[in-house]
C-alpha cells in the first residue's frame, strides 16, 4: 500500500475522533454505576492487570466505529483487550487502541482515565493520534505534520513564568526501590517540584505537554511492564507535533511496533518538555 495522503489521514483522524468520543461518553456514563471487574495477564502492576466490563464495551464501541476504515484501507489492528494477531507486522498501517487507559483510577472513582487511538505505520511511527478525556470532555487530535488540536481548536502551550517542575509518575513507578532517591535528586537540583501520581499513562503524558516544564519517565528493567505500545501510541505524536521530547529512556526513537513484545520495559520511556530536563533525567543516579 502506498503512503496515505493527507486527505486520507484527515478522514481517518475524523473517524478515530468520533470513535474515541463515543467510547468516552459511554465510559463516563458508567462512572458511578455497578460493573464487573476482573484481572487479566499483564505487567507486574495492578494497573496493568485490572480490567472491567466497561473496558470491553468501550473497545466494542471503538471497533464498531473503525471497522469500515479497517476494510477500506486494509489496516491491521492492535488493541489492549484482545490478543495480538500480529496484523501490525503484516499491514502498512494499523490501528492501536487503548479503550480505557487508567482503568485503576476509573475503578477508584477519580480522574485519570482516557481513551487512546492511534494509526501507526509498520515502521512503528504514529501518523494519527487521538486522546479523549471523558470527565473533561477534552479531545486531543494530531495528524503527522499538522499540529495538535484540542476540541478542534489549535492547541497552544501556555508558558507562564513558573519554575515548578511537574513530575508525572504512576503507581508502578512509586513502587520502585529507587523512587525516593530520584525524588531527593530532583529536590536538590530544582527549586520547586510538584509530583503527580494519580493518572494513567495517557493523562500523564498530556500533563507533561500541558505544563510549562514537566516530565514522565520509566527506566528500563527486566520485568514485563513499563506500559505497552497502546499507552504511548497517540501521545508520542502529540508530543512530537508540539516539538517536545519523547523517546526511549536512552534517547532512541520510541518504536511502536517492535515484533517481539508490546511491553516497553526493555527500553523504558521518557517524556519531557525540554532537552535540559532530558539530560538531567538521564544522568540520575539510581
Amino acid at each position: 500500500m502506498k503512503a496515505l495522503t493527507l486527505t486520507q489521514l484527515q478522514n481517518l483522524c475524523d473517524v478515530a475522533r468520533e470513535a474515541a468520543v463515543s467510547a468516552g461518553q459511554y465510559i463516563q456514563s458508567q462512572f458511578d454505576q455497578e460493573y464487573k471487574k476482573g484481572h487479566k495477564a499483564g505487567g507486574d502492576s495492578l494497573a496493568s492487570q485490572v480490567v472491567t466490563a466497561v473496558d470491553i464495551k468501550a473497545q466494542e464501541i471503538i471497533l464498531e466505529g473503525l471497522n469500515k476504515s479497517i476494510k477500506n484501507y486494509d489496516l491491521g489492528l492492535l488493541t489492549e483487550e484482545s490478543a495480538d494477531d500480529h496484523s501490525r507486522s503484516e499491514k502498512a498501517y494499523f490501528w492501536c487502541i487503548d479503550p480505557m487507559d487508567g482503568t485503576l483510577p476509573f475503578t477508584e472513582h477519580r480522574s485519570g482515565y482516557a481513551v487512546s487511538i492511534a494509526l501507526i505505520s509498520q515502521s512503528g511511527d504514529p501518523v494519527v493520534g487521538v486522546a479523549y478525556i471523558p470527565d473533561l470532555e477534552a479531545c486531543y487530535t494530531a495528524i503527522k505534520g499538522s499540529g495538535v488540536y484540542l476540541n478542534d481548536q489549535p492547541f497552544v502551550r501556555e508558558k507562564p513564568a513558573d519554575p515548578t517542575i511537574h513530575f508525572y509518575m504512576d503507581q508502578s513507578f512509586l513502587a520502585e526501590t529507587y523512587v525516593d532517591t530520584i525524588k531527593q535528586q530532583f529536590e536538590t537540583h530544582y527549586t520547586r517540584v510538584r509530583y503527580h501520581s494519580d493518572f494513567g499513562g495517557v493523562r500523564n503524558a498530556i500533563g507533561v505537554m500541558s505544563s510549562t516544564r514537566g516530565c514522565y519517565f520509566k527506566l528500563p528493567r527486566e520485568r514485563k511492564g513499563c506500559g505497552s505500545i497502546w499507552d504511548y501510541a497517540a501521545t508520542r505524536l502529540l508530543m512530537e507535533e508540539l516539538g517536545l521530547c519523547v523517546s526511549t529512556f536512552g534517547g532512541d526513537t520510541l518504536h511502536l511496533n517492535r515484533p517481539s513484545t508490546t511491553f516497553m520495559n526493555e527500553t523504558g520511556i521518557l517524556y519531557a518538555t525540554d532537552e535540559e530536563l532530558v539530560a538531567y533525567i538521564r544522568g540520575l543516579k539510581v
